[in-house]
């Protein structure tokens, strides 16, 4: 039997051990991650909290966030990216999955959203782990495979909305939070028994190793300030900063679907779907089409959808399934492709060594700026639902404008190959 016959999936082949173990592991994390999420605002307003509370709960995990991205850095380079992934996932994820299964209270949902927020140690170790040793031609495809992994187990939302119509969102919801609890710690001791620590983690561990952890902090701070004059980062950081910005405030989407057009539970259960069977085309039929084409261009493409996108979502009538399905494909097709994109163009642009702390830093820096869109959001919504997604549309404005930036200041002789 051939290597290639043996192989599970034909796109893992060429990549490093760990991007592979990342990619295999992750459908054990998006199946529950992708659900809870999704229906974590209806499952908030289920238990009885209001449209400023959830707005709040938003802007307290995002502000202690804050705290945790400025030790992501220094932990990550001590501990190494592999032993900071277990550690910190543990405590970010599988603990508070089963603290949002018996939560009934604003307090409880806070107290859930402070432990996930030291997975913003993890959003720093976790990524590092899997691209650091991805050849720069491939680390767009990585992005892209784990894009669809995550896209594809959106399709366990249908199956848990259906659950909630016989049980009620409630119920459900709390099972389901309290499997994903299961399910998640058993995929993060899997993945780290099949990684390994990157070189740059180990040179990392051998310069930290030494250093009180203040130092590491004062450390990480000056990378980030050296990090202002890499060519073309500060414009990549102003668009990664609105990106962040502009998805949390979009967290109201759902209930913008489920209470101001009138949609069921059945309905808002089904545009995952969309979003699977839309990525699953991107991946497929177009992002092996425009290899040739710069990553700075492809956004710029990406955000026009966008804005078409958030401009057609005002027009959609009360309780009009097919214009909202096909709404949702073109926001769907517009996130898939920043997020595969974003994330290539903004690797390329960080320097090897204090890859850990530029990254870190962008990461700060987003937080810090949304710090305040979940909140915000809240106040809007409970005024006016339909203000709130004027408001989002002005913004991908905005983003496209960036978008064009980054293409007139794209660095020569890069490509984008998948």
């Amino acid at each position: 039997m051939s290597t290639a016959s043996r192989r599970p999936w034909p796109s893992l082949a060429g990549l490093p051990r760990n991007a592979r173990s990342a990619i295999i592991t992750e459908p054990l994390w998006a199946v529950f991650g992708v659900v809870v999420l999704y229906y974590a605002p209806l499952y908030m307003r289920e238990v009885g909290l209001s449209s400023t509370e959830i707005g709040l709960v938003g802007s307290i995990t995002l502000a202690v966030s804050f705290v945790f991205q400025i030790l992501a850095a220094p932990v990550t380079n001590r501990l190494g990216r592999k032993r900071t992934t277990l550690v910190w996932d543990l405590v970010s994820w599988s603990v508070p999955m089963f603290v949002w299964a018996v939560s009934d209270s604003f307090a409880a949902f806070v107290v859930a959203g402070v432990l996930s927020a030291t997975g913003r140690i993890v959003t720093v170790s976790w990524s590092l782990l899997v691209i650091e040793d991805v050849p720069q031609s491939l680390r767009a495809r990585v992005f892209g495979i784990l894009n669809l992994t995550v896209a594809l187990c959106g399709l366990a939302a249908p199956l848990v909305g259906l659950v909630m119509q016989r049980y009620g969102v409630e119920p459900t919801m709390r099972v389901y939070y309290a499997l994903g609890g299961v399910g998640m710690t058993v995929m993060f001791l899997w993945r780290n028994a099949i990684t390994q620590e990157t070189g740059t983690g180990q040179a990392a561990m051998l310069e930290h190793r030494d250093l009180h952890p203040w130092q590491s902090v004062t450390r990480t701070l000056a990378h980030v300030w050296e990090g202002r004059h890499a060519p073309g980062l500060p414009q990549v950081v102003a668009f990664y900063v609105l990106s962040l910005f502009l998805d949390q405030m979009s967290v109201f989407q759902i209930l913008y679907f489920r209470e101001a057009l009138g949609f069921g539970v059945g309905t808002v259960s089904l545009l995952p779907v969309v979003t699977a069977a839309v990525t699953v085309l991107m991946y497929g039929l177009v992002l092996r089409r425009i290899t040739h084409v710069p990553a700075e261009r492809t956004l710029v493409v990406t955000r026009v959808l966008g804005l078409l996108g958030a401009g057609a979502l005002l027009l959609v009538p009360a309780g009009n399934v097919g214009a909202l399905l096909a709404v949702v494909g073109v926001l769907a097709a517009a996130i898939f492709l920043t997020q595969t994109y974003q994330n290539a163009v903004l690797f390329a642009r960080l320097p090897a060594r204090g890859s850990a702390d530029l990254y870190s830093g962008v990461q700060l820096l987003g937080l810090l700026g949304s710090i305040p869109a979940a909140g915000v959001a809240g106040v809007i919504y409970h005024a006016q639902p339909a203000a709130l997604f004027v408001v989002i549309a002005v913004l991908n404005a905005a983003l496209l404008g960036l978008a064009v930036v980054l293409v007139r200041g794209r660095p020569s002789g890069q490509g984008a190959d998948l």
